[in-house]
């Protein structure tokens, strides 16, 4: 028999269970965010668009009222 294909067959499947195992206990972990954590992190992206928003207004406001607001502002 020859002990060179024996030795790469086994470490092949040594390797894939290896692998395997690897695989199964990161998705038993969960990786991922918790139902709770990813609503919440969408609230909080959605309030920033929002207030982004709202800024933007607000300085497009203040340039049309306001020239030289944020010169202003710096100093």
């Amino acid at each position: 028999m020859n002990w060179d294909l024996v030795v790469i067959f086994t470490f092949v499947i040594v390797l894939t269970i290896v692998r395997a195992h690897y695989k199964r206990q990161d998705r038993a972990v969960g990786t991922g965010f918790a139902a709770g954590d990813q609503s919440a992190l969408e609230r909080a992206m959605d309030m920033g668009r929002r207030l982004e928003q709202r800024v933007e207004t607000l300085e497009r406001v203040l340039d049309e009222d306001a020239p030289g607001w944020r010169a202003r502002a710096r100093s």
